[in-house]
Order: C-alpha cells, then structure tokens, then sequence
C-alpha cells in the first residue's frame, strides 16, 4: 500500500495493464488530486483505493472501471472521467440514504427494483448474505438491485423479506423494469462475411438482452443463437441457421475476448450457445498464436448436423 500523492511512478500493475507506464502515472495524479481536493488522504491498495469517511458508500473504492474508462479517452480527460465516476458515486451515496428511509413499503419501492448481471467472481468475494440473486448462465450471476439514478446498490435479503413477495415474482418483476428503464439499441452490421445483432448503451444493462431471446425471433435462429456480452454496455448476437456458424465462432471468440479485456464494466470473456432456452457455454483458450475451441458433444453434434446439410 502506498500514498497516492507518493506512487513514485510505480511500473503498471496487472490489474490497469491496459495503461502504458505513462497513462497509469497520469491515471494516479489526476485521482490522487480529485480525492485531496475533497479533503481525502487515499492510500492505493492493488486496484482499490483506501479512504476515510463514507461519503462514497465505501471505503474501498474500486479502480478497474475508472480506469478502463479513461483509457479510451486521451489523458487530457482523464480528470473529468475521475470526477464524473466518483461524482456519480457521491450523489448515489447521498439519495440512497433517503431512499432506505422507505425500502420496507414494497410499492414505494417497486420501481426501482432491476436485475443486473455480474461476473460470478466478483459474486465469490462479496460479504456471504447481504444479497440476492441466482447462477444465471456461464460464468455470470443475476443480482437484484435498486436501480437508482446515480448508483445500483443491493437488495438486502432483510429487504426483500418485508415485502411478502416470491424471489420469483421479484425477480419478474426486476426484469421488466430493467428493460423498461434502460432501453437498448441493437442493429445489424457486417462482421466480416457475416452477419451479426449488435447492441449497445451507455448505461450497465445491456447484456440484460439474453433476458429477452425467448421472445425475440429476430435475433435467433433455426439453430439458436451464439451470443457473448463482453462488458456491460455491449452484446453480440448471431442467428443460427447453417454451417456458417464456423465463421461465427472463429471471428466472434477474439472480438469478445479483446472487448471484455478493454472494458469497462467487464463481465464475461465467454462465448455461449443460446438453444431453447438454456445457455450453454462453449470453453476455449485463446493467446496469441492460437485459438483451442473445445465444446461441448451437443454442439459438436449441432456442427455435424450441419455440415450434413450443406
């Protein structure tokens, strides 16, 4: 651990690997500055920062989001990326504090409650019992939250216990309200020779689009679908319908693995075959000589039976 007004040009750890040595120092100052203007003394642990007080609802604040945010932009900006991620977590702070006032009375409450999805590891490392949620698909977990106009925070179990309602009906009911308050944009591009569904946002609930294909013909095929959602505001969706799925697989596993790596908001590096109703990942190991794609027989059989068909 160490001052972050004293980091001394400290060589890039592998969490912000994504920055050059440079980038990262520029990273440091600019956070460093942001939190001693506002009176703070943070101390730099891994890819958290340390401070006193709870004005940020923690603290241990998070860097790996900030960070791949101000990566995409040039360095010039990286103070008003810090101040508009900590500012958000300042103000979400201040509103959720009112808003517990009332978490107890399900219909004063009602509106705000959504599903968003996590990596399962960040899931592992939580405190056990101070949420709710289930194993969703792969290597991602379906979490209830309040989703409040600056800040996503947890339902606690206490919470949802007064409420007198079934996870199921909570969890209906998180869904719909999580589609109907973060609309998504979603268009067709080539990708290569191919085709593929693309949706976008800025805000985090985009990959809550695999909450729809049961209801979305258009974005699946005869055969399913192959799906990837790399990081919170991206998912890539492609309709299956022949042995042109190959190319699918060979171009989409690189374009989902270098954007989860980029971020931010990453979530998941796999790749899964959607097919009535159930999502079944489909492991490989990809550097950067060689890709070993290694599905499962049901897909491996899928893949037979298409190339049967020409």
């Amino acid at each position: 651990m160490l001052s972050l007004s004293n980091h001394n040009n400290e060589d890039v750890p592998q969490w912000a690997g994504f920055f050059t040595r440079e980038e990262y120092n520029a990273f440091l100052n600019e956070l460093a500055g942001y939190f001693q203007d506002k009176g703070f003394s943070p101390v730099l642990d891994g890819s958290v920062i340390k401070i006193e007080g709870e004005e940020f609802g923690a603290q241990k604040l998070g860097l790996t989001n900030v960070a791949q945010v101000c990566k995409q932009r040039e360095p010039a900006y990286y103070k008003e990326a810090i101040a508009s991620h900590f500012g958000a977590m300042e103000r979400g702070e201040l509103f959720r504090k009112e808003f517990e006032k009332n978490a107890g009375t399900y219909e004063k409450v009602k509106s705000y409650i959504g599903v968003r999805l996590y990596p399962q590891h960040y899931i592992d490392n939580l405190p056990k019992g101070i949420f709710i949620g289930k194993p969703f698909a792969g290597d991602m977990y379906a979490m209830l939250i309040f989703d409040m106009p600056d800040t996503i925070t947890n339902i606690k179990p206490e919470q949802a216990e007064q409420w007198s309602k079934t996870f199921d009906d909570l969890f209906e009911v998180a869904v719909r309200n999580t589609k109907a308050n973060n609309p998504v944009e979603i268009s067709s591009f080539d990708f290569g020779e191919l085709q593929i569904w693309f949706a976008e946002a800025d805000h985090f609930f985009v990959p809550n689009i695999l909450f729809e294909l049961d209801d979305r013909p258009d974005l699946v095929g005869e055969y399913g679908a192959l799906v990837g959602v790399p990081h919170r505001h991206a998912a890539l969706i492609y309709p299956i319908n022949n042995i042109e799925i190959i190319k699918a697989v060979n171009n989409l596993i690189p374009a989902i693995h270098g954007m989860h790596r980029e971020g931010p908001g990453s979530l998941s590096p796999s790749l899964m075959w959607y097919h009535r109703g159930k999502f079944i990942e489909l492991p490989y190991e990809l550097d950067e000589k060689s890709l070993k794609f290694t599905p499962p027989p049901s897909f491996v059989e899928l893949l037979n039976d298409l190339a049967d068909k020409g």
